[in-house]
């Protein structure tokens, strides 16, 4: 259960990514499909984003921290672990086990789990609507979708398109990734660098 919530989170990177306009797509579709790459804008741009998330399964698990995205690189804390990825290595600090692990973030590529959480933009039909004081992205799988997720809901504010809310269906279930305090631009590239001389006491474990 916990490495399928990672790569939930993981799915955030999938989903925000630019999906051209197709031929006989419906103005509603191609709508969008525009506001979906601004989101895309603010979550990767140049400067990067900080938030705090949320994430709850079915009501029963819960986990939270902080995260940034900058690109390729990313960084996130939660109360049992702290995690640099530069892009080339990835470092997880285990808090309450004095170890830190060293891995290779591009063996994610091929993990025959992750690519069940891989986002295909072919795989999907979009529309939007507005209910409250949000804007609704949904994305409803095709009939011959390879993938796990079959239906993806992206809640975002209306004016600003910051992400406020992101719901997933896996087989018979929901996730649900809740954002906060989201800042987009501003992030220095040190904040993916691991700080070794910050722990000193910690125990390096090679995983690669």
């Amino acid at each position: 259960m916990k490495r399928i919530l990672s790569l939930l989170l993981l799915t955030v990177v999938c989903l925000f990514v630019f999906v051209p306009a197709q031929a006989g797509e419906t103005p509603n579709a191609i709508q969008a499909r525009r506001i979906f790459d601004h989101a895309y804008g603010m979550f990767y741009g140049s400067e990067g984003c900080s938030f705090h998330y949320r994430i709850s399964i079915l009501g029963i698990y819960s986990e939270e921290g902080n995260g940034w995205y900058k690109g390729n690189m990313s960084k996130s804390v939660t109360k049992k672990s702290i995690i640099w990825d530069n892009g080339d290595i990835k470092y997880i600090l285990r808090r309450g086990k004095g170890i830190v692990e060293i891995h290779d973030p591009k063996v994610n590529k091929k993990d025959k789990l992750l690519q069940k959480f891989k986002f295909n933009r072919e795989d999907f039909k979009y529309s939007i609507k507005k209910k409250d004081n949000d804007l609704i992205i949904s994305l409803d799988a095709k009939p011959n979708a390879k993938g796990s997720m079959s239906h993806i809901q992206v809640y975002l504010e209306p004016n600003t398109h910051r992400p406020k809310r992101l719901r997933i269906k896996v087989a018979f279930f929901w996730a649900n990734i809740y954002f906060s305090d989201f800042k987009a631009g501003g992030i220095d590239n040190n904040m993916f660098v691991f700080p070794r001389n910050e722990f000193p006491g910690y125990k390096i474990v090679d995983e690669r």
